[in-house]
């Protein structure tokens, strides 16, 4: 007679992810890098983050019930020579996968901060924070103003300058020469810009 045997194979999933943002400037997919390290300090999986910002390390398994630790800290494509405008952030996540026995997971994190103390903060999850160094620029938006068969005189037509919000922000005649200089717009983050200048209609009675 042939015994046999039908064998159950019981094991737990975890996925490690967190979130990236950019400050001051527009994050693209796949920009950054960040490194899962298991508890000997062995570097096991990279991910980059995707256009939202999420990051999503590989599905672990677990056979054993246990307590399992982990570590989440970004990799700096440049170095410890950063020539670029980017400001990494240092942070490091010590990730704590627990097990049960009924296979079930949890997942803490405690985030080690850069204070001289060293001091340690419990946290709900992993976020990283770049910040983009931006050097002002500005702008001096300007419209010339032509009228025909008639000498123009300065101040005699009146201009407005919108946002693109439709919020007026600024409001200028025109000098002898027909020029609208508006005042200068300073712009201290990266993106797009859209503004509206229109002519304020005078009834004339």
């Amino acid at each position: 007679m042939l015994d046999t045997m039908t064998m159950s194979m019981d094991y737990a999933l975890a996925t490690i992810t967190g979130t990236k943002t950019l400050t001051g400037g527009n994050l693209e997919a796949g920009e950054f890098r960040f490194g899962l390290y298991d508890s000997n300090g062995t570097l096991i999986d990279t991910k980059t983050n995707d256009a939202s910002g999420n990051i999503t390390f590989r599905t672990i398994p677990y056979y054993t019930a246990g307590t399992y630790s982990y570590t989440v800290k970004e990799i700096n494509e440049q170095g410890e020579n950063n020539v670029s405008d980017i400001e990494y952030d240092p942070s490091v996540y010590t990730v704590t996968v627990n097990v049960d026995e009924n296979m079930d997971t949890s997942i803490t994190y405690i985030k080690n901060g850069t204070n001289v103390d060293n001091s340690s903060e419990s946290v709900d999850g992993i976020s990283f924070e770049n910040k983009m160094s931006v050097t002002a620029a500005a702008i001096d938006p300007a419209v010339k103003k032509v009228l025909n068969n008639a000498e123009l005189q300065p101040g005699e037509f009146t201009f407005q300058l919108f946002d693109e919000n439709n919020n007026l922000i600024d409001t200028k005649k025109n000098t002898d020469n027909g020029s609208v200089l508006f005042d200068s717009i300073i712009f201290d983050e990266v993106g797009d810009y859209n503004y509206t200048i229109k002519e304020l209609i005078q009834m004339v009675i």
